[in-house]
């Protein structure tokens, strides 16, 4: 089995791959799935995976520490404006992050508002990107817990051509900003993008076909595809697996302040259940055409 491992990181040595997410869709679960499968396969069963010191994958793309190293800059002295059109040259002259971390969460959308119609990540010597996506209604209720967040505020968040993560423009912290705008935007930007290959998989189907789901996942990022191996990393990392996880280490440390628990419910369907049909109206009122277009339903305004 060790072979398997070797092999894998061999594979990867030129190259690494983005997992991009609007936030609260499945991207930390994805990281998990990675984690987990990459030790069954290069470890064998013995150990119990550790959320606080094992989910490795490689650093966010919005890594101030990274950015600042790359382009000689402290970017907490540049506006949005002056980094963005910037962050996309990042790694181009250097191997992206750490050899052996491969696998990098991303929340920006693919370019921003002041990239000056660059990307704000880095393409060079990429492999491709994975783009996982939920339900947009479902992602208002667990931002809604995530972030503490009343329900409103939530779906106008979704619905905010201007949102993003970190949005001070002067303060620093672990990341620089990140825009992602409008839900239906942020999904467009990556799965119409044309720089890098990308493979789409709904948070719905890692639900309730994990088997197939998680297999063409393993297989689009170079991993192990034993059947037997995806199903096991599948069985270790479920949603009630997770709970039980962040439970024993005393809580996951990517959990923000004033939110209980970091893996929740997991469950689709709370948007219909928990928001109210204007704010379901509301979310489908600009949005109907991507939501149909992956196959999501909507509550149209003659409801």
């Amino acid at each position: 089995m060790k072979a398997i491992r070797v092999k894998v990181m061999l594979e990867q040595k030129h190259g690494y791959w983005y997992l991009a997410s609007y936030p609260k869709s499945g991207n930390t679960w994805c990281r998990v799935f990675i984690t987990e499968l990459l030790r069954l396969a290069g470890e064998g069963y013995a150990e119990e995976l550790n959320l606080n010191n094992d989910i490795e994958t490689g650093a966010i793309a919005s890594s101030r520490l990274w950015l600042d190293d790359q382009l000689g800059v402290n970017s907490c002295d540049l506006s949005f404006s002056e980094l963005d059109p910037l962050r996309g040259l990042a790694g181009q002259t250097a191997w992206l992050f750490a050899e052996g971390e491969r696998f990098h969460k991303v929340h920006d959308a693919f370019k921003s508002p002041d990239s000056r119609n660059r990307s704000v990540v880095c393409t060079a010597g990429c492999l491709g990107a994975v783009y996982i996506m939920r339900h947009p209604e479902d992602v208002a209720v667990s931002l809604s817990n995530f972030f503490s967040w009343p329900l409103e505020r939530s779906v106008q968040f979704l619905h905010d051509p201007t949102a993003a993560l970190v949005p001070s423009e002067r303060v620093g912290g672990h990341q620089v900003r990140q825009h992602m705008g409008r839900w239906d935007q942020h999904v467009c930007s990556w799965v119409d993008q044309q720089q890098l290959p990308v493979l789409i998989i709904r948070y719905e189907d890692m639900l309730c076909n994990g088997s197939t789901t998680f297999a063409k996942l393993a297989d689009f990022l170079g991993l192990p595809v034993e059947q037997v191996l995806v199903d096991q990393a599948i069985a270790n990392t479920s949603i009630d697996k997770l709970k039980q996880l962040e439970e024993k280490v005393g809580g996951f440390a990517e959990t923000p302040e004033g939110c209980n628990r970091f893996f929740r419910s997991g469950r689709s369907g709370e948007g219909a259940e928990q928001l109210s049909i204007p704010q379901r109206q509301q979310l489908a009122a600009e949005m109907a055409d991507v939501m149909k277009r992956f196959g999501y339903e909507g509550v149209e305004k003659d409801v």
